[in-house]
Order: C-alpha cells, then structure tokens, then sequence
C-alpha cells in the first residue's frame, strides 16, 4: 500500500476509540518516538472537509501532535463505519507469543549495548523481570522460568479510573494523606501513587473482614 504524507492539522483521533492509555504508558511511547522517530505510519480513512480519521496510532498521534510533527506518514483506506472499527480492533489486538528462551536471548543483545535504565523507560518491565528475562537460555529454562514468574508479580499493570470532579477531590485527599506510609511500604511498586492506592484498598478489605 502506498504511504502517504498527510499535515498533521488535517489528522483526528478516532472518537469512538476504545483503548485509552495511561500517563505512564504514554511517556514510554513518548520515549520510544523521540528515540526512534515514527517508524510505523498511520492507518487513517477520509472523512468530511478533507480531514482523515486515525483507525490505528491514535496514541502515536497524541504524543507527537507537541513533538514538532507537520506530516505524519499515513496508510489511507476507504473503509465505512463499521469496517473502519473491525480493521482497528484487527490492527490493535493480534498478538503472537513469545518464545521465552529466544526473547531472553534478545534482550541479552539489547542490554550489551544500551544502558538498562533506557530499556527500562521504553518497556513496561521492572528492574528485576527485565534482569530476570535476559537471563533466560533454553538449557535451564524451567529454572529461569520459575524465577521470571516471580518477577512478574511485581511488573506494572495498568489501570485507567474515572471520576466526577467530587470523587477526584476525595480520591486525592485520601492518597496525600496516606502518600508517606506508600514510601516507606516495602511491597510498593516504583509508583508510589499505585501504592498508596493499593494500601487504601488493604485497609477498606482488612477492616471489613473485622466487622
């Protein structure tokens, strides 16, 4: 297909867009972007008044429209509602599996040459999954594999909440208040915002199983 180069005035995020990502998640893709660039265009259809709409790279969008963007490489389809979201859901949820043994012998390349603390900012892997993970090799995989496991109990997922504006009020006041025992709690995860969550959640299940 060819690929076109589209202003980036005339690109808007599909509304009707399911998959929403989180302030984390995005900075990665940020870093990704600056590091890289857009490698990947855009999958875009036209819509009235000579715009398009973004089917797949709603997010490359987002992080790029402040990046100094003024054409986006962009796949144009002519495609009607209803094929416009089957071909997204298409693009965004086919995934393979990986073969453990080999991608641990990938990242093993990967961190031979570029620092760890770089890797770390472009993947969702904690220090340890990602140490974990390189060391994998297929003679000793079932041991290697037992310790990614464990690992992974402590690798990031992600959660996306919404709140009225006097649930927001609530929900932030009660996190400041608990914010210092989240620093010091020997569980947390590198966001201590998550692990103050995690520890107003503990409480409310602790103290219901008193009452």
């Amino acid at each position: 297909m060819k690929v076109n180069e589209l202003p980036i005035e005339r690109l808007n995020e599909a509304p009707w867009n399911p998959n929403h990502m989180d302030d984390i998640t995005l900075s990665r893709l940020i870093e990704s972007l600056s590091r890289y660039g857009l490698v990947e265009p855009l999958v875009v259809r036209p819509k009235d008044d000579a715009f398009y709409e973004v089917l797949s790279g709603n997010h490359r969008l987002k992080a790029i429209r402040n990046m100094g963007f003024s054409v986006v490489p962009c796949v144009v389809v002519n495609l009607n509602d209803a094929e416009s979201m089957l071909l997204a859901q298409t693009l965004n949820g086919i995934h393979g599996e990986d073969d453990q043994a080999q991608k641990g012998a990938l990242f093993r390349n990967i961190l031979a040459s570029i620092p760890e603390d770089k890797v770390l900012s472009l993947l969702p892997e904690t220090t340890e999954s990602l140490r974990s993970l390189a060391s994998f090799n297929q003679s000793d995989l079932a041991e290697h594999l037992q310790a990614w496991e464990q690992s992974q109990a402590a690798k990031l997922k992600h959660m996306v909440l919404q709140f009225t504006n006097k649930q927001l009020e609530t929900v932030e006041e009660a996190l400041s208040r608990i914010l210092p025992k989240a620093r010091d709690d020997k569980a947390k995860s590198p966001n201590t915002r998550s692990t103050a969550m995690y520890l107003l959640c503990k409480f409310y299940l602790e103290r219901e199983e008193i009452e």
